[in-house]
């Protein structure tokens, strides 16, 4: 049963959009980008503007967040970030403008009992490195940005006058390289968010193994 659960728990987290359609209630939502984010420094690996997805709760959801890091595996050296900075895992400029919330960031009560009606965010992931970096490479030809610490924070930040700075409860989470990032940031989520709150983890297939 435990195992069941499990694979249960990485097809809600991984599913891909195709899996859920409109009828099934999935919503588009709308992409966010974060303005103020080049004078923190926080860009993605071409130099452009973070962004995410928020989804605003409602009744008794309403004060509770779910944050959800987009997963995409990692580049491994520059030529393949190079290759990555000119692809939607790279550049907030090839991404979708809008994205289907399913899953566990679906609105559907029925397909997400637990989370339909919380603040669900997709937090869209450009640095290639788990959001993990904070360093910039730079040669004659090529400057890439990785400030995968710099966009979590920056993204915190502007979520926050949004309502995540009352937030009673909140959920972070992300499947794959987005699951590694909330290991990474677990712990710091908490400094941002009142001492009431109550804030859980949960990271799907987010150990990457040396084999």
């Amino acid at each position: 049963m435990m195992a069941l659960a499990m694979i249960g728990l990485v097809l809600v987290l991984c599913a891909p959009r195709r899996a859920w359609s409109d009828e099934q209630g999935s919503d588009l939502v709308d992409m966010t980008l974060v303005r103020g984010a080049s004078a923190q420094g926080a860009v993605c690996l071409d130099g452009s503007l973070p962004a995410y997805h928020l989804d605003r709760g409602h009744g008794s959801g309403l004060g509770n967040w779910l944050l959800q890091f987009e997963g995409g595996g990692w580049c491994n050296d520059i030529d393949s970030c190079l290759e990555r900075s000119m692809t939607r895992r790279g550049s907030t400029r090839y991404m979708n403008k809008q994205e289907v919330f399913s899953g566990i960031l679906s609105n559907n009560v029925s397909l997400n009992p637990d989370f339909y009606n919380w603040n669900r965010v997709k937090i869209r992931y450009c640095d290639g490195a788990s959001f993990a970096g904070d360093s910039v490479f730079s040669n004659q030809t090529t400057k890439l940005y990785f400030r995968g610490q710099r966009i979590w924070r920056a993204i915190v930040l502007d979520l926050l006058p949004k309502g995540l700075d009352q937030a009673e409860k909140a959920l972070l989470s992300g499947c794959s390289a987005g699951g590694l990032a909330t290991f990474f940031h677990c712990d710091n989520l908490s400094a941002f968010l009142p001492k009431t709150a109550t804030v859980k983890c949960l990271s799907d297939a987010g150990f990457f193994l040396d084999v």
